[in-house]
């Protein structure tokens, strides 16, 4: 026997349409709110608590990024440690943090979207608490640690229940914008620099990030969970004492592994996503980690004035995540990622060249409003490429494998900038990694803007 879908009316007051999950979760007003998923037209406050509780986790993300990238001074300093000895450290931390970005999606789809985003979210805002605690080296990047591995899987987890819940004709823009709170996340973080950094020392500034945190618990507890993944458990439990066909299909789905992501029906939309997710993050890590420290080193800014450049570097990407996702649900995944990119090109060149301070300004502003503009379509386009059953196995091993090559590029720079004596060509080898995910991306022909999930792949 099949589960199958259920009508609308049916789904606001459980019927014989519904396996026993979902008339379990119906009885919540949440759940039904979202229930019609990718198909749904009308958007209800359910999707905003859900998109909301998205962006919270993002904006989390990008202040600890950014409050790491403004503190290494103060670190190299409090610490006596060398700069080589705490990237050497922090490489490990990431790449204890690309396993969990593994390790929380699979959850995901073994507990649900909406468990997962609560046990996750909770133990960051922990480990954020602990940090500021943190009187030596050993017990900073214990807890510094801790906490990358918790958020690395936040934004995946929600990612994944977003997708599964909001119209696709607006999955680029919601994504795309809760990806922007990820720039205002780094705004708050050049104020903490400017504001409590610089005047009392960099321990006070990760209270910041855990009341951020303690707030995206709240939005969280007001989200429903995924109905693509209860209608997909209903079914497993439905078909695994179905034909043999349909219980091979159940045990594979229940028992979804890396080793079905490679199969002959799957194997290209996989190989896909891994490239855009890999040639994205080394871009972003490059730069990300490094701009506010080479303004220092090579321009010697203060930190007062990276930080409020900082601050205007995350505004400028967060408007460009408005332009990119309104291109990828209008138009194409494609055009939205060429439009950012080329942005990004045309702009990182002279910034990296300038010599004067207007010159950083305008050139880095613009950079980033098409280096980080692209990345709601990024993430939209690589959910987009797995069935539902097994999407957080594919989303966990994408964001893996791009962690590790994330966590090596910020190493890889630094060893740049040690033989050329500057940062300026590590940055400029951004753009042909660009160039590459373009000529990729265009050889591959996949885009799937605006259609329903289970039409792509199940």
């Amino acid at each position: 026997m099949t589960v199958n879908e259920p009508t609308t009316d049916e789904r606001s007051r459980g019927g014989p349409g519904m396996g026993p999950l979902e008339t379990k979760h119906s009885r919540s007003a949440a759940f039904r709110n979202v229930s019609d998923g990718d198909a749904a037209e009308r958007l209800t406050r359910t999707h905003w608590h859900i998109a909301a509780a998205l962006g919270l986790g993002w904006m989390l993300d990008g202040i600890v990024i950014a409050l790491y990238a403004l503190i290494v001074p103060y670190l190299l300093e409090d610490f006596g440690i060398s700069l080589n000895s705490l990237t050497l450290a922090v490489t490990i931390t990431g790449v204890l943090a690309a396993f969990a970005a593994y390790f929380w999606p699979w959850l995901a789809d073994r507990i649900g979207r909406r468990t997962a985003f609560i046990i996750n979210v909770a133990f960051s805002a922990l480990f954020l608490v602990l940090i500021v605690v943190s009187q030596n080296w050993l017990f900073f990047i214990v807890f510094y640690t801790l906490m990358r591995v918790t958020i690395a899987g936040e934004w995946a987890v929600g990612s994944l229940l977003t997708v599964e819940t909001w119209p696709a004709k607006h999955r680029a823009k919601v994504l795309s914008g809760a990806r922007s709170l990820y720039g205002y996340g780094v705004v708050i973080a050049g104020l903490t620099g400017t504001y409590i950094i610089a005047p009392h020392g960099w321990r006070w500034a990760f209270l910041v990030p855990a009341a951020i945190g303690l707030l995206a618990i709240y939005a969280r507890l007001l989200c429903p969970e995924s109905p693509a993944w209860v209608r997909n458990r209903d079914r497993i439990a439905a078909e695994a004492d179905d034909t043999p066909a349909a219980a091979t299909w159940a045990e594979r789905a229940r028992k979804a592994s890396v080793g079905q992501l490679f199969e002959t029906d799957q194997r290209k939309r996989t190989v896909v996503a891994l490239f855009v997710a890999a040639t994205a993050t080394m871009s972003w890590y490059t730069l990300g980690y490094w701009a506010p420290f080479y303004l220092k080193e090579t321009h010697g800014w203060s930190t007062g004035e990276y930080s409020t450049w900082y601050i205007w570097w995350g505004v400028a990407g967060a408007f460009g995540y408005y332009l990119m996702g309104w291109i990828a649900d209008r138009w194409s995944r494609f055009r939205a990622m060429l439009t950012g990119n080329l942005i990004f090109i045309a702009t990182i060149i002279p910034w990296a060249l300038a010599t004067e301070s207007w010159q950083l300004w305008v050139f880095g502003l613009a950079s980033n409003f098409g280096l980080i503009g692209v990345w709601g379509t990024v993430l939209t386009y690589t959910a987009e490429l797995y069935p539902t059953r097994m999407r957080g196995v594919g989303m966990g091993l994408t964001w893996m494998v791009a962690g590790f090559l994330g966590v090596l590029v910020p190493y890889g720079a630094l060893w740049v900038r040690n033989v050329t004596g500057s940062f300026t060509v590590a940055f400029l080898i951004i753009p042909l990694l660009l160039v590459i995910q373009l000529v990729g991306l265009f050889v591959a022909r996949m885009d799937y803007a605006g259609k329903r999930l289970d039409t792509i792949a199940t």
